[in-house]
């Protein structure tokens, strides 16, 4: 059997049509700023930390890598994160790649949508130039460069790989189309229940069932339902001295 060859370029004839669509913000979408002026916009820290989302205590992720909080390492040993500890640990961290991405950009000017699309893309990466996986992947260099951005958002939506978050960027890009902002109380509240319906038994081991104890009790006063007492009495010391 032949082994399927997928296209690694993109041809006129492939862009996707964005221009059917309405753009959220055109000044957002289209003005020109010195990339050393620009920041992440709140609009795309929101995107990222919802999508993200919080969670209190170690889990494994798709790569079987034990994270905490908001895709953390940092942590995944302790009594457990708090949703404000774990986005003061993100930020940090994705402050620092912003840097990162910065210096290696090849372009000196972007709109603030396009830096938000791009910054996205290396932060959850680890590279802007390229999008896609070892069975498909496109090249972004010279899109980029020649600020072909219907080709860069073609690519992404085409990439196959994390094809979700590689439509928001495009439509970030694009259309300065952020999606739905949730407030941070409300990814905490999600969290808190999210605890509350995988306790005891859906979570990895014990190390990050007492992690699921201590900041669901930290956050609500409350024990979780079915909680050993020896337990209870220890969190209860723990937190209450």
């Amino acid at each position: 059997m032949k082994n399927l060859t997928l296209p690694t370029t993109i041809e006129k004839t492939d862009l996707l049509p964005f221009d059917l669509f309405k753009v959220a913000d055109n000044e957002t979408a289209s003005t020109l700023v010195p990339i050393k002026n620009l920041e992440a916009s709140p609009a795309m820290i929101n995107l990222l930390l919802r999508k993200i989302t919080w969670r209190g205590y170690a889990y494994e992720d798709v790569d079987g890598i034990r994270k905490i909080g908001y895709n953390l390492t940092d942590g995944v040993n302790g009594n457990g994160l708090t949703e404000q500890e774990s986005y003061s640990k993100w930020i940090e961290v994705f402050k620092d790649t912003e840097r990162r991405f910065k210096e290696v950009f090849v372009l000196d000017s972007l709109s603030q949508s396009q830096y938000d699309g791009m910054l996205s893309l290396y932060f959850l990466t680890g590279d802007w130039t390229t999008v896609g996986s070892e069975i498909r992947k496109f090249n972004l260099f010279d899109y980029v460069k020649n600020r072909q951005w219907d080709y860069v958002a073609t690519a992404m939506v085409n990439s196959g790989i994390n094809r979700t978050m590689r439509q928001l960027e495009a439509k970030v890009i694009m259309l300065a189309d952020y999606g739905i902002q949730k407030d941070r109380s409300l990814i905490r509240r999600q969290g808190i229940q999210d605890i509350a319906s995988k306790y005891p038994s859906r979570l990895i081991d014990d190390k990050s069932r007492a992690q699921a104890e201590y900041v669901y009790y930290e956050l609500t006063n409350r024990f979780l339902p079915h909680m050993a007492e020896s337990r209870q009495r220890i969190l209860s010391s723990q937190l209450n001295k």
